[in-house]
């Protein structure tokens, strides 16, 4: 919980509005415990391996999927907050909540210590260190169109992905361009949603990294996700790719 104190300090909690060292309280985070929250990741924290995760989910382009929970208070409060609300803060919350209930039991079950680099080591050593602990080398963003970036002035998953950085000592870059405005997803079925970020994005990035991490806010069918990878495999086919995701709508 230290690491976790110091990304994410806060003075009082977003959920519950006491007075907090952190953005999410203790007594918030043990009521959503006791609730059940996360439970899903009891078996596998990889949400590929959960057949109900899956069982509306497009054909991955991606080898691991990790998600904080479903689509449910408080992650949807936070997101559409942080999208629709002009509180970019709440990614930090966010965030934060991933590193508790994904990153750091992941990191206790598979035994591997974490990376944290001396503020003068360089990107090349954390990625040699990363490489041999299997931890992600590098964080990408989903990237927003040109038009919602005018309208919201920020990338939601940028957001995460900068506060996910900061605790994880991983860099991330914004190396995926959204090269066609496409409709929003929300109202659109699963042919349609595919025929409409189809050739939406593109990587002309080789990148210098073994095992990368997508960041997302939700992922419903996984089209968009799917693009977005598939876009980062064509230029780099061997590549590893981990989603990290703060919620999917697939878990029943």
């Amino acid at each position: 919980m230290k690491q976790i104190n110091a990304a994410f300090g806060h003075q009082h909690c977003y959920l519950c509005h006491q007075h907090s060292n952190q953005i999410v309280c203790r007594y918030c985070l043990e009521t959503l415990l006791e609730d059940g929250f996360g439970q899903h990741l009891s078996a596998s924290p990889d949400l590929l391996r959960n057949p109900n995760a899956l069982k509306n989910l497009d054909t991955p382009n991606y080898d691991h999927l990790f998600a904080i929970d479903n689509y449910v208070w408080p992650i949807d409060k936070l997101v559409l907050d942080m999208k629709f609300g002009n509180k970019p803060v709440a990614a930090k919350a966010l965030a934060m909540m991933f590193m508790r209930f994904v990153f750091w039991p992941c990191i206790e079950r598979t035994s591997i210590a974490p990376y944290s680099p001396a503020p003068e080591r360089a990107c090349d050593s954390i990625n040699a260190a990363n490489a041999t602990n299997g931890i992600p080398q590098l964080l990408i963003p989903v990237p927003l169109s040109n038009k919602r970036y005018w309208q919201r002035h920020y990338n939601q998953a940028q957001l995460l992905c900068d506060c996910l950085s900061i605790a994880t000592h991983i860099p991330n870059q914004a190396i995926v361009r959204r090269v066609k405005h496409t409709l929003a997803q929300t109202e659109l079925n699963k042919q349609q949603r595919i025929d409409n970020v189809y050739n939406a994005f593109k990587c002309d990035l080789i990148i210098n990294a073994k095992h990368i991490a997508v960041i997302d806010d939700v992922i419903t069918t996984g089209v968009t996700i799917n693009a977005v990878c598939q876009a980062i495999k064509t230029r780099n086919p061997t590549i590893k790719i981990s989603v990290w995701t703060m919620a999917i709508t697939l878990l029943k």
